[in-house]
């Protein structure tokens, strides 16, 4: 949870950071009062009309007053990096349960042993197969 309120104390407040704000979800608003206006056959739906409301009010604050959108850009903000935290751990946890687990099963069914834990002796030490070199300074050089 600290890093979601650094991230979020961190933020750029500057004007141009504002206005670019301001002026890129105001044309996604309305963009999307646009689609929603063709998908009634030109009937202005009441979710039009506030994308609408709500995107030109972005777009005319951005241009004229950037700095009054610091507010709504802090607390969009919050929901961004709040969602971004929460996304990131689900899309993490599928990975694991749908690739990471499964695989890891499989190749244990078809006896892979990358730790070599099963060894006829049950030792865990790992055999050298090539001559250390006789300098002892060099060896310690080089531990793998």
């Amino acid at each position: 949870m600290h890093g979601i309120l650094a991230e979020w104390r961190a933020l750029d407040l500057s004007r141009p950071a504002l206005r670019r704000f301001g002026w890129t979800v105001g044309v996604v608003f309305l963009l999307l009062a646009a689609l929603a206006w063709w998908k009634h056959d030109g009937a202005a739906t009441p979710l039009a009309q506030v994308l609408g409301i709500v995107g030109a009010a972005l777009v005319a604050l951005g241009t004229a007053w950037p700095s009054g959108l610091r507010p709504v850009y802090r607390l969009w903000m919050l929901l961004a990096v709040a969602m971004g935290f929460v996304m990131t751990r689900v899309i993490l946890t599928l990975v694991f349960a749908l690739v990471a687990t499964p695989l890891g099963v499989v190749r244990r069914m078809l006896g892979h042993d990358p730790m070599r834990r099963r060894r006829p002796d049950g030792s865990l030490w790992i055999v050298r197969t090539d001559a250390p070199d006789d300098d002892p300074r060099r060896r310690m050089e080089r531990t793998f």
